[in-house]
């Protein structure tokens, strides 16, 4: 009898086109953004983009998919938002 492995999450894909594109899959959640930063959830952790004239030209979260524009300068990954969260609760409840 053959078990079946449980089914990873999806997977996460970055494209960028000449720094002003961004096509980005396993996205969970917009945390926040405005026209200088937009900072993400996804799959593999936090996801901070910093630039000038930004905007999320398409965002499909049941697909887990987001489309950027503008002028990227920055891409950088950060520790997941809602691991920071559950941390703090359970530190306050065990002190």
């Amino acid at each position: 009898m053959v078990q079946e492995q449980p089914r990873k999450q999806m997977g996460q894909k970055l494209v960028m086109q000449d720094r002003e594109r961004v096509e980005l899959t396993g996205v969970t959640e917009v945390i926040s953004f405005d026209n200088k930063e937009i900072f993400l959830e996804t799959t593999e952790g936090a996801v901070k983009f910093g630039g000038e004239n930004l905007h999320v030209k398409r965002l499909t979260l049941e697909r887990g998919e987001v489309e950027l524009e503008g002028r990227i300068n920055e891409f950088s990954y950060h520790e997941s938002q809602k691991d920071k969260t559950a941390g703090s609760m359970l530190s306050r409840l065990f002190r």
